[in-house]
């Protein structure tokens, strides 16, 4: 876990599991870099295999969450427990709520020394449920993304004045895109955009906030692909960082690391911009540009590639296996402009990646539709 040394190095100390799976490791690398752990216990989906009116299955459920409770409370780098992530989307009856204040009670019962709270998503009103129905709760949690930046009007709103953390945040996700293409594509921020966005929201609400908001985790899945290879990272898979790194370090720490990630300003494919949603024909050649600049003056090198676009009814969901990159589109592969041939119709994206040889990194894409060549006419 090179990350764990990472987030220590910029300022960090604490992570996030969403669950026990893999938790013993993963507890023991965060004590040896000095970090805590808020350790998730994952629930049961409302489904046709699993009511909360069932009282069996509950039981069961409340067993399982026992058994991790016992394993892994006295562990030194434990810092919370963290009991649902979510789960309001798909469950919110009155029973679902019960069944929550029976699991925070029983882990106080077992553990007094460790506090409990549940992480829903960015619908606040929840909120309310929550202190209604689950009055054990020590304080709340919230994943939000663009939303942020109004997260403590709406807590208010929703009569929750006892302190909380955000959970999640980062860059726009794609469900709230601020543009679309015509073919309702969401648009990507590039990297350089994602680190200017979550900054602004971080001032905004979790700095702003800080009488009541005890702390934050940025969302951080590895390299793990959701909707596109960059939409949530924070590092490429060989370990460069992005302009989201330098930006935590300088909020957690007051200043920015020696070396900073390539700033990049644009990226045009036949010669328009992401918002612009370009159709281009199958098999024809369009240059592809990105403006991009180093903070020390190191020199940049690029790496591009296409993607298929993900049909819309995947969109957001886990994929076993990412898309392959379709060959034989780039020519020359490793300049800051280059030519794109286009592959056969259908929607894609192009993605560049922009190098500094230091450890840093600078992403961004464009989605682009392709049709077929028109047939000639005699």
């Amino acid at each position: 876990m090179q990350q764990l040394a990472q987030l220590r190095a910029i300022g960090g100390n604490t992570i996030r599991l969403w669950s026990t799976d893999y938790a013993a490791p993963l507890l023991d690398k965060a004590q040896q870099q000095n970090l805590t752990v808020m350790l998730g216990l994952s629930l049961e989906l409302e489904s046709k295999t699993f009511s909360y009116y069932d009282p069996a299955k509950v039981q069961a459920q409340l067993e399982r969450v026992r058994e991790q409770v016992l394993r892994y409370r006295r562990h030194p780098a434990l810092l919370c427990w963290n009991i649902a992530n979510e789960l309001e989307i798909s469950s919110s009856s009155p029973r679902f709520y019960e069944a929550l204040n029976q699991i925070a009670l029983l882990i106080h019962e077992l553990d007094p020394y460790h506090p409990v709270t549940v992480s829903q998503a960015d619908f606040a009103h929840h909120a309310v449920d929550l202190k209604r129905w689950v009055p054990a709760l020590d304080f709340l949690s919230v994943n939000t993304y663009s939303p942020l930046r109004i997260l403590p009007a709406l807590l208010r709103a929703s009569q929750w004045d006892g302190p909380y953390v955000v959970t999640e945040y980062g860059g726009r996700g794609f469900w709230e895109a601020f543009n679309n293409t015509t073919w309702e594509a969401p648009v990507e921020q590039s990297s350089t955009a994602k680190a200017a966005f979550m900054r602004l929201r971080y001032e905004q609400a979790i700095q702003r906030d800080s009488s009541h908001c005890m702390g934050s985790y940025i969302f951080f899945w590895g390299s793990k692909f959701e909707y596109t290879p960059t939409w949530f990272s924070l590092f490429e898979p060989t370990g460069e960082k992005t302009a989201l790194v330098d930006e935590l370090q300088q909020l957690w720490q007051g200043h920015y690391p020696a070396n900073r990630a390539p700033r990049l300003t644009e990226l045009r494919l036949a010669g328009v911009v992401d918002t612009m949603s370009p159709v281009l024909l199958s098999g024809a050649y369009y240059p592809a540009v990105v403006t991009a600049a180093d903070p020390e003056g190191d020199s940049l090198t690029t790496r591009w590639e296409v993607l298929p676009e993900l049909p819309s009814q995947v969109r957001g969901k886990r994929l076993i296996t990412p898309p392959e990159a379709v060959l034989g589109c780039i020519e020359p592969a490793h300049g800051r402009q280059v030519r794109v041939r286009m592959p056969p119709p259908g929607t894609y994206r192009l993605f560049v990646r922009v190098f500094d040889g230091h450890g840093s990194v600078a992403t961004a894409n464009i989605p682009f539709k392709v049709v077929a060549q028109p047939s000639p006419t005699y």
